[in-house]
């Protein structure tokens, strides 16, 4: 039986995100899914998402409240980070067949080591310790080779309601946030075998 596909919006601006991944790392092998991540630029889709902004301690408490939920560990950034040219970057890696790899480097750039992927140094250094061309990789992002693919799923994002990072979709429903790994198991699991029903009818 072929695997249940699950789209999740994500940014790499977005801690909780990087807690999600985490996250469903743990349940590797004990769900029947592909997860498709999909990037959004929240700082293009919420007024209240200022690139470079102090995160505030408000948000900085949720944060740590659901890192401690979820037992994940990781370092918030001072700043809200520019996440553009990362997102993008991530549909050349997805072209080339590195899309997985260059997702874990960089949420673990940011949330294990501390660095800023708005940093285009930064993000090339990246791009190479993955062994990908860093030459066409900064021509794809001066030329806004996938510019339009990351507003089109940023227009997609809107159509389904997604309103929090990470979004689930599990069908039309979007999961919003992330639970910790036992919950999260328990309600994938349930919307998996309420779509293969719905299948074998």
């Amino acid at each position: 039986m072929s695997k249940v596909i699950i789209p999740v919006y994500y940014d790499f601006a977005s801690s909780l995100c990087y807690v999600a991944k985490k996250v469903m790392e743990q349940l590797d092998g004990q769900l029947d899914i592909e997860l498709v991540w999909k990037g959004v630029q929240i700082a293009r889709r919420h007024d209240g998402w200022k690139n470079g902004e102090m995160i505030g301690d408000e948000a900085r408490g949720k944060i740590f409240r659901v890192a401690r939920e979820t037992g994940v560990e990781l370092r918030v950034p001072e700043r809200w980070l520019d996440s553009a040219a990362a997102l993008e970057g991530a549909e050349f890696a997805r072209e080339r067949g590195r899309f997985a790899a260059y997702h874990q480097s960089l949420f673990s750039a940011i949330y294990e080591a501390g660095r800023d992927i708005g940093e285009r140094t930064i993000l090339l250094e990246l791009v190479e310790d993955l062994g990908l061309p860093s030459g066409e990789f900064e021509h794809a992002l001066r030329a806004g080779t996938f510019t339009q693919r990351v507003k089109d799923t940023e227009a997609e994002a809107t159509t389904f309601g997604v309103v929090g990072y990470p979004t689930f979709m599990l069908g039309e429903f979007p999961l919003i946030g992330i639970q910790p790994a036992e919950t999260m198991r328990m309600m994938i699991q349930r919307y998996i075998d309420k779509s293969r029903e719905r299948v074998s009818h």
